[in-house]
């Protein structure tokens, strides 16, 4: 809960890198939640997960193409870590 930033940045690098769907990383959650981590990086890494899914990239290039997916990546670049600040602005002090 005190890594601030680097904490919410780090919870939206590992959910754009964690694989498998809600049944693999909504559990991840809940635990990390209740080992302490803030609610704000859990945030960036569940959105993280559902917009970055960086194991997703190569099916979504061979499907749509590199450009339409370096458009949607670029246009949702900032969202998990915004997210993540928004909800530690809002919710920090929340205890789960």
């Amino acid at each position: 809960a005190e890594s601030g930033f680097k904490g919410i940045m780090i919870g939206a690098l590992a959910g754009g890198l964690a694989p498998g769907g809600p049944y693999v990383s909504l559990p991840i959650v809940a635990g990390l939640l209740k080992s302490g981590a803030s609610v704000g990086t859990m945030v960036a890494f569940l959105t993280g997960w559902s917009l970055w899914a960086f194991n997703r990239l190569p099916m979504e290039i061979g499907i749509l193409g590199w450009q339409f997916t370096l458009i949607r990546f670029a246009a949702i670049l900032v969202f998990p870590p915004i997210a993540g600040l928004i909800a530690q602005l809002l919710f920090g002090n929340v205890k789960i």
